[in-house]
């Protein structure tokens, strides 16, 4: 009887002792994901259907950011005017969305990318209305 109690209590420390030594996950922060996105973009090529636009993009600079709480993006258009906001990735990661602090969202589809490149279709008003442009982009 002597031994199956110091068993017994011989059990309850070791469990004791195992769950004391695991690791909490509480405070590891917030998981930032499609890190890959998160640098400063430059276009690499811009076409216009057919048509090579990318000289008139030389400006153009995306950056997107991610400090846990709070996705910021910073866009120098082809004029050079900057517009800073918020951004989304849809959840099948083919559209982005970004929401200017003031002023329209603009949503890019046809989203691909990799740490090395960021593709994306936008719309922009040419002088024949709105063109479609399909963009390149390599880190800056």
């Amino acid at each position: 009887m002597k031994r199956t109690h110091l068993f017994l209590v011989l059990v309850a420390m070791v469990a004791v002792f195992s769950q004391s030594c695991k690791k909490k996950n509480d405070d590891n922060g917030p998981v930032i994901e499609n890190t890959e996105l998160l640098k400063a973009w430059k276009v690499s090529n811009a076409l216009e259907g057919t048509l090579d636009v990318t000289a008139e993009f030389s400006q153009y600079r995306l950056t997107l950011a991610n400090d846990g709480t709070t996705k910021s993006y910073t866009l120098v258009d082809r004029s050079g005017t900057s517009t800073t906001g918020t951004w989304a990735l849809s959840t099948d990661k083919t559209s982005l969305t970004l929401t200017p602090s003031t002023g329209t969202a603009i949503t890019y589809s046809a989203v691909s990318f990799s740490a090395t490149e960021l593709k994306y279709q936008g719309s922009t008003t040419g002088k024949g209305g709105s063109v479609t442009i399909n963009f390149t982009l390599v880190p800056a």
